[in-house]
């Protein structure tokens, strides 16, 4: 019987946060305290507490060790788990390798992402720079490369966890900025008049899309960590509202970089759950 439940859950992994309230419940019936419990399966009181919470998905292994401690009836698992229940988050192969590049490029994104956004200021404050044509180009053509493949990671994800506002908001930012990066090399060898007008309509355009981007991220609390999902989400709308605002354009730029950082520790965390399925 352990060994058939066993096999059930190495093939699938529970989902939160019926894992945990189930967990919580058969523990209060059998009486027991967080500490108590912990010295029957000796597993950490924190551990135990964010599974408890629903804000973490245990391994297999742990989910098994709580339940023998909790002399849990391991027939119930298939009522109190039905197939509906069962997550159907599966990614394929080819999927997986594309999250962890998404995750390595958004690293690249990130560090590049300070080279561009000083020659863009420096152009456009005090209209001269140092770069040359090559240098301009070669770091617009990394970063958008690199942005490319971190925001299809998301994409990726939302498919993956059925989230369709952050699917259809990562391929409209992704769309949005490489509009972007094509009006910027574009303005670097025939200066326009009218880059003004369009930083406007950016700003406005991809504020609206990061704010889409943000809910997406904090409907994705239901799979991973609630904190950092949450976390993120608040600064992903923030971005967005200030950009929308065209007037606090700069305080949104700055804003991405905490939020990049988030991103990138989120897209780890998605590979690492999508991994142990």
């Amino acid at each position: 019987m352990v060994c058939s439940i066993a096999l059930k859950l190495k093939t699938t992994i529970m989902k939160q946060p019926e894992l945990g309230k189930i967990i919580t419940g058969l523990r209060k019936e059998k009486g027991l305290t967080q500490e108590e419990l912990v010295e029957k399966c000796n597993i950490s009181v924190r551990t135990i507490q964010r599974i408890e919470a629903g804000e973490v998905t245990p391994r297999s292994y742990t989910v098994k060790t709580i339940l023998s401690a909790l002399d849990y009836n391991l027939e119930k698992m298939k009522e109190d788990f039905s197939e509906e229940e069962m997550p159907a988050h599966t990614i394929s192969q080819n999927g997986m390798k594309l999250l962890s590049l998404a995750f390595y490029m958004g690293i690249i994104y990130f560090v590049v992402g300070f080279v561009e956004f000083y020659i863009d200021a420096d152009l456009g404050f005090m209209h001269t720079t140092t770069a040359s044509s090559e240098l301009y180009v070669g770091i617009k053509a990394i970063s958008f490369i690199t942005m490319l493949f971190f925001y299809t990671g998301f994409a990726i994800s939302g498919a993956v966890f059925k989230n369709y506002l952050l699917q259809v908001s990562s391929v409209l930012i992704i769309v949005v900025f490489g509009v972007s990066y094509i009006h910027d090399v574009f303005c670097w060898f025939s200066p326009s008049e009218s880059e003004e007008y369009f930083t406007i309509i950016f700003s406005i355009v991809i504020g609206c899309a990061f704010v889409l981007n943000g809910i997406g991220v904090y409907r994705l609390k239901k799979h991973i960590n609630m904190n950092l999902s949450v976390i993120t989400a608040i600064f992903l709308i923030f971005i967005g509202s200030t950009l929308i605002t065209v007037l606090l354009f700069i305080i949104g730029f700055l804003a991405l970089i905490p939020a990049s950082i988030l991103q990138l520790i989120l897209i780890y965390r998605i590979r690492q759950l999508l991994g142990r399925t």
